[in-house]
């Protein structure tokens, strides 16, 4: 059996024949497949958010040269290195006007791999999620969470061959992973979607644990890549505070927004902040950003960006934004400012704060009277610590954050075919 195009990447991407058949009428069929294969490959960018209220943009490209080129470079040296780098493209800072605070880091790729095959005795391997294939992909390690099966008697320090396990269909007409998270790997045709792991290596690395510790641990790196399909620096733990790696449309959407200072905006869904510290940075913390989010721990990444970032004007709710706001049609009573049962409360919280302090009851956005009491527990609308002035503001962030989500999808999707086909 010839194996010689198993260890690459060669994906191809499956469309609904409905979706295709409209997208090739769309766009032409030339147009499309060139779409479809960019599809399967990262973009050969990175794009960074520079914090201007903590630096400036040239500060973060010299900084960032003098990482990527690891070097003790003086500051002399470093900034004739700037001005060569930019001069061939591999960092530069956005032409995009009013997006001078976006740096971009390109990369390369995609690169050949030798995985050392053998006849008859195939690379150790690690397969990896989909999720976790992506972040590789856009210069990331293998993190434990990310890892669903192993070749045995895999050590640390051994080198791996990573693959990914894309969801398949299932008998039920829906898709899923199929793999067991623990699976011992045999390198042979019996291993799990072996056939349909053709094509979808992504690099190589060095295991930083043993099978079993990967499997006992619930953190930490399980395999650091050292040979990747496409070359893409890393910013973990890179100038925190100072920058923030974030997709551009998710960056345009924040500035076609356009927030002035003193202005209170909505940010529903917000988790894991990054489209709130860029509205809040454009209010030069100026204003308010209330940012809500269901999970806890989504709230506590908030929290922590807002505070790396220095930003003190995000207020942040554990809420369900679905649960959030109701119309004065979707009840036969008028609605009340205030709910007091207890399965309505939200948690708030400001990003000067860590500790989740301050309960408030959840919000009618219409049809709302603020003289009206609550008739359980005899409570007034005063007593809940929101004035109507407040909630008519939260109301207004409301329609804005609609706007706000509409651009991101429009965006999205405008730019897919600029960017991808660059």
């Amino acid at each position: 059996m010839d194996l010689s195009g198993r260890y690459s990447y060669s994906p191809l991407l499956r469309w609904n024949p409905q979706v295709e058949e409209y997208f090739i009428r769309a766009y032409g069929a030339d147009h499309f497949s060139r779409i479809s294969k960019a599809l399967t490959r990262p973009s050969c960018y990175s794009c960074i958010r520079v914090n201007t209220l903590k630096t400036t943009t040239d500060d973060v490209i010299q900084k960032l040269l003098a990482i990527i080129q690891n070097s003790g470079s003086s500051e002399a040296d470093v900034a004739s290195s700037v001005k060569g780098r930019l001069q061939n493209g591999t960092i530069s800072e956005s032409q995009i006007p009013g997006l001078e605070y976006v740096v971009f880091v390109k990369g390369s790729g995609p690169h050949t791999i030798d995985y050392g095959y053998e006849p008859d005795k195939p690379p150790k391997e690690v397969i990896v999620s989909r999720k976790c294939a992506e972040a590789v992909l856009r210069g990331a390690q293998v993190y434990v969470p990310g890892v669903m099966a192993c070749s045995s008697h895999v050590e640390k320090g051994d080198v791996v061959a990573v693959s990914v396990a894309v969801e398949q269909p299932t008998l039920d007409g829906g898709w899923g992973l199929g793999i067991t998270r623990g699976t011992v790997l045999q390198g042979s045709q019996t291993d799990p979607y072996y056939f349909e792991r053709s094509g979808l290596y992504i690099g190589q690395g060095t295991a930083m644990m043993s099978r079993a510790g990967i499997f006992r641990a619930s953190e930490g790196i399980a395999v650091d890549m050292h040979n990747r399909i496409f070359q893409l620096p890393s910013f973990y733990d890179v100038l925190e505070g100072e920058i923030f790696l974030q997709n551009l449309p998710s960056i345009v959407t924040a500035h076609a927004l356009d927030p002035q200072k003193g202005e209170r905006i909505l940010d529903m869904c917000a988790a894991p902040g990054g489209k709130t510290t860029a509205i809040a940075s454009l209010l030069r913390d100026e204003g308010e950003v209330v940012a809500v989010d269901r999970s806890h721990n989504k709230v506590m990444d908030i929290q922590k960006l807002a505070a790396e970032m220095g930003l003190k004007c995000i207020t942040t709710y554990k809420l369900d934004a679905l649960k959030a706001v109701r119309r004065k049609n979707e009840s036969n009573d008028e609605p009340n400012m205030c709910n007091s049962k207890d399965n309505n409360y939200i948690t708030s919280q400001t990003s000067d704060s860590m500790k989740l302090h301050k309960e408030v009851p959840s919000i009618a956005a219409e049809g709302l009277n603020g003289d009206k009491s609550c008739k359980e527990k005899g409570r007034t609308c005063g007593e809940c610590g929101m004035a109507q002035e407040e909630i008519n503001a939260l109301v207004v962030g409301l329609r804005i954050q609609k706007v706000l989500v509409l651009t991101a999808l429009i965006e999205s999707f405008l730019m897919l075919p600029v960017l991808l086909l660059d």
